[in-house]
Protein backbone atom coordinates (compact mmCIF):
# COMPACT_ATOMS: atom_id res chain seq x y z
CA UNK A 1 0.00 0.00 0.00
CA UNK A 2 1.25 3.00 -0.71
CA UNK A 3 1.78 4.44 2.92
CA UNK A 4 3.72 1.53 3.49
CA UNK A 5 5.41 2.88 0.58
CA UNK A 6 6.70 6.17 2.11
CA UNK A 7 5.30 8.46 -0.35
CA UNK A 8 4.53 11.90 -0.25
CA UNK A 9 1.77 14.40 -1.18
CA UNK A 10 2.95 16.66 -4.64
CA UNK A 11 1.83 19.36 -2.62
CA UNK A 12 4.95 20.13 -1.31
CA UNK A 13 5.88 21.67 -4.64
CA UNK A 14 3.74 24.93 -4.14
CA UNK A 15 7.31 27.27 -3.83
CA UNK A 16 9.02 25.33 -6.79
CA UNK A 17 10.59 21.91 -6.03
CA UNK A 18 12.30 21.33 -8.90
CA UNK A 19 13.69 24.75 -9.09
CA UNK A 20 15.17 23.62 -5.79
CA UNK A 21 16.19 20.88 -6.80
CA UNK A 22 18.68 22.59 -9.16
CA UNK A 23 20.81 24.14 -5.87
CA UNK A 24 20.56 20.93 -3.99
CA UNK A 25 24.05 20.52 -5.31
CA UNK A 26 25.48 22.96 -2.76
CA UNK A 27 25.16 20.17 -0.33
CA UNK A 28 28.05 18.57 -2.33
CA UNK A 29 30.66 21.57 -1.23
CA UNK A 30 31.40 20.38 2.08
CA UNK A 31 32.19 17.02 0.22
CA UNK A 32 34.19 18.85 -2.22
CA UNK A 33 35.86 20.54 1.14
CA UNK A 34 37.04 17.16 2.59
CA UNK A 35 38.35 15.75 -0.78
CA UNK A 36 40.11 19.17 -1.41
CA UNK A 37 41.71 18.37 2.14
CA UNK A 38 42.52 15.25 1.83
CA UNK A 39 44.64 15.74 -1.54
CA UNK A 40 46.38 18.41 0.45
CA UNK A 41 47.51 16.34 3.03
CA UNK A 42 48.57 13.69 0.34
CA UNK A 43 50.57 16.44 -1.74
CA UNK A 44 51.94 18.51 1.27
CA UNK A 45 53.38 14.50 2.18
CA UNK A 46 54.80 13.81 -0.83
CA UNK A 47 56.79 17.65 -1.09
CA UNK A 48 57.71 17.45 2.81
CA UNK A 49 59.29 14.03 1.90
CA UNK A 50 61.00 15.79 -1.09
CA UNK A 51 62.59 18.18 1.51
CA UNK A 52 63.38 15.88 3.72
CA UNK A 53 64.80 12.58 2.17
CA UNK A 54 66.28 11.11 4.94
CA UNK A 55 63.10 11.16 6.88
CA UNK A 56 61.63 9.12 3.58
CA UNK A 57 64.67 7.15 4.12
CA UNK A 58 63.09 5.33 7.81
CA UNK A 59 59.65 5.07 6.93
CA UNK A 60 58.31 1.16 7.44
CA UNK A 61 57.03 -0.78 4.01
CA UNK A 62 53.49 0.37 3.88
CA UNK A 63 54.10 4.10 4.66
CA UNK A 64 56.51 4.24 1.69
CA UNK A 65 54.41 2.90 -0.64
CA UNK A 66 51.87 5.32 0.67
CA UNK A 67 54.14 8.10 0.05
CA UNK A 68 54.81 7.00 -3.62
CA UNK A 69 51.42 6.85 -4.53
CA UNK A 70 50.81 10.29 -2.87
CA UNK A 71 51.09 12.62 -5.78
CA UNK A 72 48.73 10.24 -7.84
CA UNK A 73 45.60 10.05 -4.72
CA UNK A 74 46.25 13.88 -3.91
CA UNK A 75 46.17 14.83 -7.65
CA UNK A 76 43.02 13.12 -7.66
CA UNK A 77 41.35 13.56 -4.90
CA UNK A 78 41.65 17.43 -5.01
CA UNK A 79 40.50 17.39 -9.03
CA UNK A 80 37.63 15.44 -7.56
CA UNK A 81 37.22 18.16 -4.70
CA UNK A 82 37.62 20.91 -7.24
CA UNK A 83 35.15 19.17 -9.95
CA UNK A 84 32.66 18.92 -7.17
CA UNK A 85 32.98 22.58 -5.81
CA UNK A 86 32.69 24.04 -9.43
CA UNK A 87 29.28 21.89 -9.78
CA UNK A 88 28.19 23.24 -6.68
CA UNK A 89 28.60 26.74 -6.89
CA UNK A 90 27.37 26.14 -10.38
CA UNK A 91 24.50 24.78 -9.84
CA UNK A 92 23.60 27.21 -6.66
CA UNK A 93 24.40 30.10 -8.28
CA UNK A 94 23.63 29.43 -12.24
CA UNK A 95 20.92 27.41 -11.78
CA UNK A 96 19.82 27.38 -15.89
CA UNK A 97 23.10 25.49 -16.37
CA UNK A 98 22.42 22.83 -14.18
CA UNK A 99 22.67 19.04 -15.24
CA UNK A 100 19.22 19.11 -14.23
CA UNK A 101 17.70 21.86 -16.09
CA UNK A 102 19.71 20.61 -19.20
CA UNK A 103 18.26 17.35 -18.92
CA UNK A 104 14.87 18.73 -19.32
CA UNK A 105 15.84 20.77 -22.10
CA UNK A 106 17.25 17.76 -23.63
CA UNK A 107 14.60 16.01 -23.39
CA UNK A 108 12.00 18.54 -25.33
CA UNK A 109 10.98 18.29 -29.26
CA UNK A 110 13.33 21.44 -29.70
CA UNK A 111 16.12 21.88 -27.00
CA UNK A 112 17.39 24.84 -28.98
CA UNK A 113 13.99 26.58 -28.54
CA UNK A 114 13.83 25.48 -24.54
CA UNK A 115 11.64 28.14 -22.30
CA UNK A 116 13.90 29.32 -19.59
CA UNK A 117 14.73 27.52 -16.59
CA UNK A 118 11.35 29.34 -14.27
CA UNK A 119 9.32 27.92 -17.01
CA UNK A 120 10.88 24.82 -17.54
CA UNK A 121 10.85 23.96 -13.61
CA UNK A 122 7.19 25.18 -13.52
CA UNK A 123 6.01 22.64 -16.16
CA UNK A 124 7.44 19.78 -14.46
CA UNK A 125 6.05 20.83 -11.31
CA UNK A 126 2.79 21.21 -12.93
CA UNK A 127 3.06 17.91 -13.83
CA UNK A 128 4.41 16.67 -10.28
CA UNK A 129 1.28 18.01 -8.87
CA UNK A 130 -0.89 16.30 -10.85
CA UNK A 131 -1.57 13.03 -9.31
CA UNK A 132 1.88 13.53 -7.78
CA UNK A 133 3.39 10.20 -6.43
CA UNK A 134 6.49 10.68 -3.92
CA UNK A 135 9.21 8.26 -3.25
CA UNK A 136 11.64 9.40 -0.91
CA UNK A 137 13.82 12.11 -3.09
CA UNK A 138 11.61 10.69 -6.22
CA UNK A 139 8.85 12.33 -7.36
CA UNK A 140 6.91 10.63 -10.40
CA UNK A 141 3.91 13.02 -11.89
CA UNK A 142 1.81 12.75 -15.57
CA UNK A 143 4.74 13.19 -17.66
CA UNK A 144 8.05 14.22 -15.68
CA UNK A 145 9.34 12.06 -13.17
CA UNK A 146 11.60 13.92 -10.66
CA UNK A 147 14.82 12.58 -9.31
CA UNK A 148 18.60 13.40 -9.16
CA UNK A 149 18.00 13.87 -13.00
CA UNK A 150 14.55 14.37 -14.86
CA UNK A 151 12.67 12.23 -17.51
CA UNK A 152 10.21 12.79 -19.91
CA UNK A 153 7.49 9.44 -19.20
CA UNK A 154 6.81 9.46 -22.85
CA UNK A 155 10.29 8.88 -23.65
CA UNK A 156 11.09 6.09 -21.35
CA UNK A 157 11.73 2.61 -22.47
CA UNK A 158 13.54 0.85 -19.63
CA UNK A 159 13.06 0.96 -15.96
CA UNK A 160 15.50 -0.83 -13.33
CA UNK A 161 16.53 -1.25 -9.80
CA UNK A 162 19.22 -1.54 -8.25
CA UNK A 163 19.83 -3.05 -4.69
CA UNK A 164 22.79 -4.11 -3.43
CA UNK A 165 24.41 -4.84 -0.23
CA UNK A 166 28.24 -3.83 -0.19
CA UNK A 167 30.38 -4.87 2.86
CA UNK A 168 33.69 -3.32 3.84
CA UNK A 169 36.43 -4.13 6.77
CA UNK A 170 38.38 -1.63 8.34
CA UNK A 171 40.03 -0.75 11.77
CA UNK A 172 38.59 -4.38 12.89
CA UNK A 173 34.63 -3.35 12.34
CA UNK A 174 32.73 -4.41 9.72
CA UNK A 175 30.48 -1.65 7.84
CA UNK A 176 27.77 -1.92 5.29
CA UNK A 177 26.10 0.12 2.77
CA UNK A 178 23.15 -1.10 1.38
CA UNK A 179 22.65 0.73 -2.25
CA UNK A 180 19.48 1.48 -3.69
CA UNK A 181 18.98 3.16 -7.17
CA UNK A 182 16.47 3.75 -10.05
CA UNK A 183 18.07 3.73 -13.80
CA UNK A 184 15.47 5.16 -16.25
CA UNK A 185 16.23 4.34 -19.76
CA UNK A 186 15.09 6.76 -22.26
CA UNK A 187 14.91 6.28 -26.05
CA UNK A 188 17.85 8.15 -26.63
CA UNK A 189 19.46 5.17 -24.38
CA UNK A 190 20.67 8.05 -21.91
CA UNK A 191 20.30 7.28 -17.93
CA UNK A 192 19.31 9.08 -15.16
CA UNK A 193 20.17 7.65 -11.42
CA UNK A 194 18.12 8.35 -8.92
CA UNK A 195 19.64 7.32 -5.45
CA UNK A 196 16.62 6.04 -2.50
CA UNK A 197 17.27 5.44 1.10
CA UNK A 198 15.28 2.41 1.83
CA UNK A 199 14.20 -0.83 -0.27
CA UNK A 200 10.32 0.29 0.68
CA UNK A 201 11.22 3.50 -1.36
CA UNK A 202 12.51 1.39 -4.32
CA UNK A 203 9.60 -0.50 -4.70
CA UNK A 204 7.08 2.36 -3.97
CA UNK A 205 9.42 4.30 -7.01
CA UNK A 206 8.88 1.16 -9.31
CA UNK A 207 5.07 -0.03 -8.90
CA UNK A 208 4.67 4.01 -9.50
CA UNK A 209 6.94 3.89 -12.53
CA UNK A 210 4.67 0.36 -14.06
CA UNK A 211 1.74 2.83 -13.67
CA UNK A 212 3.10 5.77 -15.28
CA UNK A 213 4.96 3.59 -17.81
CA UNK A 214 3.50 0.30 -18.39
CA UNK A 215 4.91 -0.05 -22.21
CA UNK A 216 8.77 0.13 -20.82
CA UNK A 217 10.31 -3.03 -20.27
CA UNK A 218 11.07 -3.36 -16.37
CA UNK A 219 13.70 -5.52 -14.59
CA UNK A 220 17.20 -5.55 -12.39
CA UNK A 221 20.18 -3.25 -12.76
CA UNK A 222 22.52 -4.92 -15.18
CA UNK A 223 20.00 -7.90 -16.28
CA UNK A 224 20.14 -9.20 -19.81
CA UNK A 225 17.22 -7.17 -20.27
CA UNK A 226 19.30 -4.06 -19.26
CA UNK A 227 22.50 -4.64 -21.31
CA UNK A 228 20.34 -5.42 -24.49
CA UNK A 229 18.53 -1.90 -24.02
CA UNK A 230 21.44 0.28 -23.02
CA UNK A 231 24.18 -1.16 -25.15
CA UNK A 232 22.71 -2.64 -28.51
CA UNK A 233 24.44 -1.46 -31.04
CA UNK A 234 22.52 -3.24 -34.10
CA UNK A 235 20.23 -0.38 -35.77
CA UNK A 236 17.87 -3.60 -36.83
CA UNK A 237 18.09 -4.39 -33.43
CA UNK A 238 17.19 -1.05 -31.81
CA UNK A 239 14.30 -0.79 -34.55
CA UNK A 240 13.01 -3.85 -33.45
CA UNK A 241 13.38 -2.53 -29.86
CA UNK A 242 11.18 0.68 -30.24
CA UNK A 243 8.77 -1.86 -32.69
CA UNK A 244 7.95 -4.01 -29.68
CA UNK A 245 7.33 -1.05 -27.15
CA UNK A 246 5.29 0.66 -29.62
CA UNK A 247 3.58 -2.23 -29.72
CA UNK A 248 3.44 -3.03 -26.05
CA UNK A 249 1.72 1.00 -25.67
CA UNK A 250 -0.46 0.23 -27.95
CA UNK A 251 -1.88 -2.66 -26.46
CA UNK A 252 -1.83 -0.84 -23.18
CA UNK A 253 -3.64 1.89 -24.97
CA UNK A 254 -6.40 0.02 -26.03
CA UNK A 255 -6.55 -1.67 -22.48
CA UNK A 256 -7.44 1.91 -21.00
CA UNK A 257 -9.72 2.65 -23.90
CA UNK A 258 -11.60 -0.64 -23.17
CA UNK A 259 -11.80 0.04 -19.28
CA UNK A 260 -12.80 3.28 -19.58
CA UNK A 261 -16.05 2.60 -22.35
CA UNK A 262 -16.77 0.05 -19.47
CA UNK A 263 -16.07 2.12 -16.30
CA UNK A 264 -18.81 2.08 -14.16
CA UNK A 265 -21.68 2.35 -16.45
CA UNK A 266 -23.92 0.83 -13.34
CA UNK A 267 -23.34 3.12 -10.87
CA UNK A 268 -24.60 6.47 -9.75
CA UNK A 269 -22.85 9.38 -9.17
CA UNK A 270 -24.03 11.85 -6.68
CA UNK A 271 -22.11 14.81 -7.23
CA UNK A 272 -21.13 18.20 -4.99
CA UNK A 273 -24.22 20.35 -5.50
CA UNK A 274 -26.74 17.27 -4.76
CA UNK A 275 -27.52 16.46 -8.57
CA UNK A 276 -27.14 12.83 -9.82
CA UNK A 277 -25.98 11.57 -13.16
CA UNK A 278 -25.20 7.80 -14.36
CA UNK A 279 -22.71 8.95 -16.74
CA UNK A 280 -19.48 8.18 -14.87
CA UNK A 281 -16.53 8.32 -16.32
CA UNK A 282 -12.79 8.43 -14.77
CA UNK A 283 -12.47 12.15 -16.56
CA UNK A 284 -15.45 13.37 -14.27
CA UNK A 285 -14.12 11.33 -10.80
CA UNK A 286 -10.45 13.15 -11.85
CA UNK A 287 -11.82 16.29 -11.87
CA UNK A 288 -13.39 15.83 -8.41
CA UNK A 289 -10.47 14.32 -6.89
CA UNK A 290 -7.87 16.90 -7.71
CA UNK A 291 -9.90 19.82 -8.70
CA UNK A 292 -9.97 21.12 -5.12
CA UNK A 293 -6.03 21.13 -5.53
CA UNK A 294 -6.37 23.69 -7.91
CA UNK A 295 -10.03 25.34 -6.15
CA UNK A 296 -9.03 25.16 -2.64
CA UNK A 297 -12.39 24.39 -2.62
CA UNK A 298 -12.94 20.21 -1.68
CA UNK A 299 -16.69 18.82 -1.99
CA UNK A 300 -17.48 15.65 -1.10
CA UNK A 301 -19.10 13.02 -3.74
CA UNK A 302 -20.03 9.53 -3.77
CA UNK A 303 -20.58 6.40 -6.03
CA UNK A 304 -23.61 4.34 -5.27
CA UNK A 305 -23.28 0.83 -7.65
CA UNK A 306 -26.41 -1.00 -8.72
CA UNK A 307 -25.28 -4.25 -7.53
CA UNK A 308 -23.26 -4.46 -4.26
CA UNK A 309 -19.39 -5.31 -4.71
CA UNK A 310 -17.93 -8.45 -2.75
CA UNK A 311 -14.41 -8.08 -1.69
CA UNK A 312 -12.76 -8.65 1.47
CA UNK A 313 -15.20 -11.26 2.55
CA UNK A 314 -17.87 -8.36 2.62
CA UNK A 315 -20.21 -6.58 0.65
CA UNK A 316 -20.27 -2.82 -0.02
CA UNK A 317 -22.87 -0.51 -1.70
CA UNK A 318 -21.28 3.00 -1.47
CA UNK A 319 -18.17 4.71 -1.38
CA UNK A 320 -17.94 8.20 -0.57
CA UNK A 321 -14.68 10.74 -1.00
CA UNK A 322 -14.03 14.08 0.35
CA UNK A 323 -10.82 15.49 -1.42
CA UNK A 324 -8.50 16.86 0.47
CA UNK A 325 -7.72 19.88 -1.62
CA UNK A 326 -4.48 21.78 -1.71
CA UNK A 327 -2.83 20.53 1.28
CA UNK A 328 -4.99 17.71 3.10
CA UNK A 329 -5.47 13.97 2.48
CA UNK A 330 -8.10 12.57 0.84
CA UNK A 331 -10.83 10.75 3.29
CA UNK A 332 -12.60 7.96 1.55
CA UNK A 333 -15.79 5.98 3.32
CA UNK A 334 -16.77 2.94 1.95
CA UNK A 335 -20.36 1.48 3.58
CA UNK A 336 -21.15 -2.13 3.90
CA UNK A 337 -24.21 -3.16 2.69
CA UNK A 338 -27.20 -3.57 5.06
CA UNK A 339 -28.63 -6.69 3.02
CA UNK A 340 -31.65 -4.67 1.84
CA UNK A 341 -31.79 -2.57 -1.23
CA UNK A 342 -32.25 0.93 -0.48
CA UNK A 343 -31.40 0.83 3.37
CA UNK A 344 -28.24 2.41 4.21
CA UNK A 345 -25.71 0.02 6.21
CA UNK A 346 -25.13 -0.55 9.44
CA UNK A 347 -20.94 -0.43 9.55
CA UNK A 348 -18.50 1.46 7.02
CA UNK A 349 -14.86 1.13 6.43
CA UNK A 350 -12.70 4.59 6.25
CA UNK A 351 -9.07 6.12 5.38
CA UNK A 352 -7.59 9.23 5.20
CA UNK A 353 -5.01 8.52 2.37
CA UNK A 354 -2.81 10.91 -0.13
CA UNK A 355 -3.79 11.66 -3.63
CA UNK A 356 -1.96 8.62 -5.00
CA UNK A 357 -3.79 6.42 -3.18
CA UNK A 358 -7.22 7.83 -3.43
CA UNK A 359 -6.36 7.56 -7.45
CA UNK A 360 -5.97 3.72 -7.06
CA UNK A 361 -9.16 3.35 -4.63
CA UNK A 362 -11.03 5.07 -6.87
CA UNK A 363 -9.92 3.37 -9.99
CA UNK A 364 -10.67 0.08 -8.13
CA UNK A 365 -14.15 1.02 -7.40
CA UNK A 366 -15.37 1.91 -10.71
CA UNK A 367 -14.08 -1.38 -11.95
CA UNK A 368 -15.74 -2.96 -8.80
CA UNK A 369 -12.41 -3.62 -6.99
CA UNK A 370 -12.38 -3.32 -2.94
CA UNK A 371 -8.89 -2.51 -1.38
CA UNK A 372 -7.39 -3.88 1.15
CA UNK A 373 -8.86 -3.05 4.64
CA UNK A 374 -5.77 -3.98 6.80
CA UNK A 375 -5.04 -0.26 7.83
CA UNK A 376 -8.17 0.86 7.59
CA UNK A 377 -10.83 2.17 10.15
CA UNK A 378 -13.91 0.28 10.86
CA UNK A 379 -17.12 2.51 11.58
CA UNK A 380 -20.54 1.76 13.05
CA UNK A 381 -23.58 4.29 12.12
CA UNK A 382 -24.58 6.34 14.85
CA UNK A 383 -27.66 8.81 13.93
CA UNK A 384 -26.47 10.46 10.87
CA UNK A 385 -22.48 10.09 11.55
CA UNK A 386 -19.97 7.44 12.03
CA UNK A 387 -18.01 6.13 14.81
CA UNK A 388 -14.87 4.40 15.43
CA UNK A 389 -15.45 0.86 16.14
CA UNK A 390 -13.12 -0.37 19.05
CA UNK A 391 -10.99 -3.43 18.23
CA UNK A 392 -10.73 -6.04 20.24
Amino acid sequence: MLQQEQTQRSDKLEEGYCLRRTRERSGDLALAIIFLLVGGIFLAFFFMGRALPEEVARLDDKTLLAYRFSPFLGACAAALGLFLASRSLRDALFPEKSALAQSIRDQLPYPDEAPPLNELCAMVDQHLRQNGLWCGAMGIGKEWVLGDAVSCIPRIRGVFSREERRTSHSGGRTRVTCIYEVWIVDDRRQRQVTSLRSRQELEAAMNGLRRRAPAAVFGVYDSKDYKDLVYEKDEMRRHAQEQAYEQRKAMQDERKRREREALAQNQVLTLPDGSVTSRVTWDVIHELLFGPSRTGQPNAFQLVPGVSFYGQGRAFSRLACIPGGARGLTRILIEEYSGAPGAPGQYAWTRDVDAGEAEDVLRGWLRGAVPPLEHWTRMERAGRTWQAVERR
